[in-house]
């Protein structure tokens, strides 16, 4: 039971936590001071009351960690807990979102982070500007890379052609190439870009948010704040957020140049991730035991990552929903058929030659037979993109022109979800509500032409 002392016109709260193994006496105290005028009596009962709801909190574990600093708790409990608990790159996310939380309120206690410090932070973060500056060209930029060379203007600022392609489509690039392709033309760069400090997006905000909230609820699970306090605030809006996709003429366009101008193993990269909507790690880290010819089938069970200083590894799909079993159409398989007899012949070539082939076992691969880097996939695609003149998409867009496929021919969301990895139906909902609406318009419009066309 909790000890009660006055000193003066305070009390000194004492509760005993135990003994520690050497036999001392374990405590812990508080100096609890009346905020108004009261009688004799009344401080006593309400000095009781204190000491009760202090011994309690201790019970909890509350207060015997008192006086973390929020940066305090990240560096000596959460970082380390986070290594474990999170995904590489997930881990990696939110670390780099600390950057912007810890001025703001990195040096403050845990339980000194209530509401008006959180919707403070969010203000500072509205009024804060990206870290990567984007250069938008001129007309003199545009008319300089488009009626150059490519490769060799590209060459000359020592940047890649297809940034020399973006300048020309008047795009924006880093400050770095703006900088780099004006001293090639020995030229300031103001004279041949606007500099675009962009404010963060209502996303990263959201982002924010979200990492600082993951924090607080893991604070107080381990006994450091009575609760979260970012329960009480409400979460800034995201801005909508615009699934980039290929329609069908399109996506069969896409495929058709692949297969005319890519090498392997890009071309069946491309046509895998548009038939099946894998992500493009599940796709990297696609073996050849993951493929049932008989069957037709092909089980998505692992991803390859990339991390600088870790490399490419392997790791286990986003969630436990993402490792599935789909079919696969007869053209895809009779594909990976003769691109299996291709990748074979490319092993022993190698061997004949005296390169060296790893046999990893994978479908898609490195010049080497080695695990594929994803980033990799990702800058090969933009730039082939870019080559052929294509519509915008990102590797990750093949995904969404995936769902979107399978969305406008009327496949049930619960199927959709299923070959997609989505944890539940209401995720795919959610993510392609408007290619749903879409579908839900035309399925009226047959309703008024079914009773307009009595006959």
């Amino acid at each position: 039971m909790a000890s009660i002392k006055k000193r003066g016109d305070s009390y000194t709260i004492r509760v005993c936590l135990g003994y520690d193994p050497n036999g001392k006496r374990q405590s812990v105290s508080k100096t609890w001071k009346p905020e108004c005028k009261m009688s004799p009596a009344k401080e006593l009962e309400e000095a009781k009351r204190v000491a009760h709801e202090f011994e309690e909190e201790l019970k909890g574990g509350y207060q015997i960690h008192q006086g973390y600093t929020l940066r305090r708790y990240i560096d000596e409990i959460w970082l380390s807990k986070a290594y474990k608990e999170l995904k590489p790159n997930t881990y990696r996310r939110y670390v780099g979102l600390l950057k912007r939380i810890f001025p703001s309120i990195g040096h403050m206690k845990l339980d000194q982070i209530q509401p008006p410090q959180i919707r403070a932070l969010l203000d500072d973060l509205a009024e804060d500007k990206r870290e990567d500056l984007k250069y938008t060209p001129k007309k003199k930029a545009i008319e300089l890379a488009a009626f150059s060379n490519k490769t060799q203007l590209a060459k000359k600022c020592g940047i890649a052609a297809s940034t020399i392609l973006c300048i020309s489509r008047g795009n924006k690039v880093k400050e770095s190439s703006a900088i780099k392709f004006a001293k090639a033309f020995d030229m300031k760069t103001e004279r041949l870009f606007d500099r675009n400090e962009e404010p963060l997006s209502p996303t990263t905000i959201l982002h924010h948010f979200r990492v600082l909230s993951v924090i607080m609820t893991s604070a107080m699970y381990d006994g450091y704040v009575k609760d979260n306090p970012l329960r009480r605030v409400k979460p800034p809006k995201a801005g909508k957020h615009k699934n980039f996709y290929l329609n069908d003429e399109q996506a069969r366009q896409l495929i058709q140049l692949s297969r005319e101008k890519a090498p392997h193993p890009f071309d069946m990269i491309i046509y895998t991730l548009i038939q099946t909507g894998m992500r493009r790690g599940e796709c990297c880290a696609l073996s050849w035991d993951d493929v049932d010819f008989e069957n037709k089938t092909i089980r998505i069970a692992r991803a390859l990552l990339y991390l600088p200083g870790k490399g490419v590894f392997e790791d286990t799909p986003k969630n436990e929903s993402s490792v599935r079993v789909i079919k696969v159409a007869s053209n895809l398989i009779e594909e990976l058929r003769a691109y299996k007899k291709w990748q074979e012949h490319e092993a022993e070539s190698a061997g004949a030659k005296g390169r060296i082939w790893e046999n990893s076992g994978r479908i898609f691969t490195s010049a080497t037979g080695g695990n594929i880097n994803p980033g990799t996939v990702t800058s090969w695609f933009h730039k082939f993109v870019l080559d052929n003149d294509l519509p915008y998409i990102s590797i990750h867009g093949l995904r969404h022109t995936n769902a979107s496929i399978m969305i406008s021919r009327g496949v049930p969301i619960t199927t959709a979800a299923k070959r997609l990895g989505h944890s539940t139906p209401a995720t795919t909902a959610k993510i392609y509500a408007h290619e749903i609406d879409s579908v839900d318009a035309k399925t009226a419009e047959m309703f008024n032409d079914y009773f307009e066309n009595k006959d």
